[in-house]
């Protein structure tokens, strides 16, 4: 497609370097073996099959979404793809993009959701937020370092090869996902855990298509490059508005269950138990 308006160019490489290529993608399973490692030795298992199925549902959504936010986002892949999954709608999606769906997506949610359920407060929610929204920078931006994918067009927002819009929007599908397991894993038992495979492609492709209409727009038609700038500012407001929201509910339940344990801590203790004792 060459340049699109005063944008990047569209590389036109068939095939992706082999080593940048392996290399990312091995360093992309090392993270989720790393996770679910750590999910197994630390204990975290006992709260239920929550991070491996939450893994291989966000990969899945990968498969479902990916090629569609790829061509409305202008995002490229090498056509030519040894390491590819499938092609679909002019995409070879290759195997770290699942992987990295589940390490990034999955780590934070499943991170995040701990965070809520000790307890915590509306600044400790947003530098997780912000934690993930730098996580997300980085790891995009490696990979169009590497030259194994990246993104093209007239881009708003894309500094020293990092794309700080899409950082956002990917770090608030994270914590929307979080915000669903708080409300959703207390309830989930048997096969209701399936649900996890399900949730994270509604989910995630609901966050993304909300926040980034605003830079899509800008995208795809005649702006002027400072309209597209306001599409990307428009798009990291958005962001930023959906995780107050995030954090208020969690900081809200947070303080409602710190209340009633110093309730309950507090409470004089009835005849029957001191009778008891």
């Amino acid at each position: 497609m060459g340049l699109l308006a005063d944008g990047i160019p569209m590389p036109t490489e068939a095939s992706p370097p082999s080593g940048p290529s392996i290399a990312f993608t091995v360093a992309s399973l090392a993270i989720v073996i790393a996770l679910l490692v750590w999910w197994w030795v630390s204990g975290e298992r006992r709260r239920g099959p929550v991070l491996p199925l939450l893994f291989l549902g966000i990969a899945l959504s990968a498969i479902a979404v990916e090629p569609i936010f790829d061509n409305t986002l202008l995002y490229w892949y090498p056509p030519d793809n040894p390491l590819g999954v499938y092609a679909a709608y002019d995409r070879t999606v290759p195997w770290f993009t699942p992987l990295g769906y589940a390490w990034f997506f999955g780590g934070s949610s499943y991170i995040m959701w701990r965070v809520f359920s000790r307890g915590a407060t509306r600044r400790e929610i947003f530098s997780w937020f912000g934690f993930f929204v730098v996580v997300d920078g980085l790891a995009t931006g490696t990979a169009g370092w590497l030259g194994i994918s990246g993104f093209y067009g007239p881009q708003p927002f894309m500094l020293g090869g990092i794309n700080v819009w899409f950082a956002f929007a990917d770090a608030t599908a994270g914590l929307v996902g979080a915000v669903i397991l708080y409300l959703v894993v207390p309830r989930l038992s048997g096969w209701k855990w399936a649900w996890l495979l399900v949730i994270p492609t509604v989910s995630y492709g609901a966050v993304l298509g909300a926040v980034t209409s605003p830079v899509v727009l800008g995208l795809h038609s005649d702006w002027t490059t400072f309209g597209r700038w306001l599409g990307g500012a428009g798009t990291i407001a958005l962001c930023c508005v959906v995780a107050y929201a995030c954090a208020s509910i969690a900081a809200k339940n947070s303080a409602f269950r710190i209340m009633a344990t110093n309730d309950t801590v507090s409470a004089p203790v009835g005849p029957e138990l001191e009778i008891s004792h």
